[in-house]
């Protein structure tokens, strides 16, 4: 480690590994007696707040021992336990070992993405991840992408990229507001809250959606989508994008996405299919087909 630095921050080596290994063996018994804990405490935030301790900025730090062993103990024993065995809240993952290991290496070298130059190795591995994993739901190798915190980032930068692609120049310099178009985008009711955040967020506003009716089967109605994109044309106003759900989050329905594909391109309209939930289930044969657009 840097001896020349006399920050408290600075961990030197040794204390370093003996932080380290104190952690790593309290995660590793969390992990392993999982399943005979409660899955959550329903602990009340004023319980949580005591706990934590409610106090003022101190005006000195504590060590790193102390900071650790309080963290640990107050996230390991406090927490809803979604690697629980009995955890039924259905969306959040369970937290993966790998992945607790990846998050101490990549915090180590702190890459910055943003650019090549940046964290060229970061860089190339984000590349490589996903390439795979666009073989993995079976599209070709050559799609593009970025690695993002979770589904509500994933769908607002692809909701940016369709608006730059499809929306007047113009908007880039002029701002949204002086937009002459009346932009539109196309959704069924069960879309996820995202796309209001993203409406909101890019300046279209949400009277910019418009709610599209489900069949029976909880998919996006194919006969009222083209009705209202048309409807719309007509009435003045610029469809930009349709939104195809791969896996509703409430029921895991997926849209006629072969249907929407063909909708979008007879009007050339950017298709963005939120797949955030379901599209790992394109790998399994007997569904493939549900993916198929």
């Amino acid at each position: 480690m840097i001896n020349n630095r006399k920050a408290s921050i600075n961990i030197h080596r040794e204390e370093f590994q003996k932080l380290g290994y104190q952690l790593i063996d309290r995660i590793a018994d969390f992990i392993d007696t999982i399943d005979e804990r409660p899955v959550t405490l329903n602990e009340s935030q004023t319980k949580l707040q005591g706990l934590l301790g409610n106090i003022s900025l101190p005006e000195k730090g504590a060590s790193a021992e102390v900071i650790l062993s309080k963290a640990s103990d107050l996230m390991l024993n406090h927490s809803l336990l979604n690697g629980h065995p009995k955890f039924m809240g259905y969306i959040t993952s369970s937290p993966a070992p790998l992945g607790a290991l990846a998050d101490l290496l990549a915090a180590s070298v702190n890459p910055n993405v943003g650019a090549h130059i940046l964290s060229p190795m970061a860089t190339e591995i984000e590349k490589q991840t996903i390439k795979w994993l666009a073989e993995f739901i079976g599209v070709s190798s050559n799609y593009g992408g970025i690695l993002v915190s979770g589904g509500n980032m994933a769908n607002f930068t692809a909701f940016l990229a369709a608006r730059t692609a499809k929306a007047p120049k113009n908007i880039k310099e002029n701002g949204i507001s002086n937009a002459t178009d009346k932009l539109t985008v196309y959704c069924s009711k069960t879309t996820h809250t995202w796309i209001e955040k993203a409406v909101i967020l890019f300046g279209l506003g949400t009277k910019s959606i418009r709610w599209i009716k489900t069949n029976k089967s909880n998919q996006i109605d194919g006969i009222i989508l083209e009705e209202t994109i048309q409807s719309d044309i007509q009435n003045g106003y610029k469809p930009i994008m349709v939104i195809g759900t791969a896996g509703d989050v409430s029921t895991g329905a997926v849209d006629n996405l072969k249907e929407i594909s063909i909708i979008s391109k007879k009007f050339d309209l950017w298709f963005h299919i939120d797949g955030a939930y379901g599209i790992p289930a394109a790998v399994i044969p007997s569904l493939k087909k549900l993916f198929e657009g």
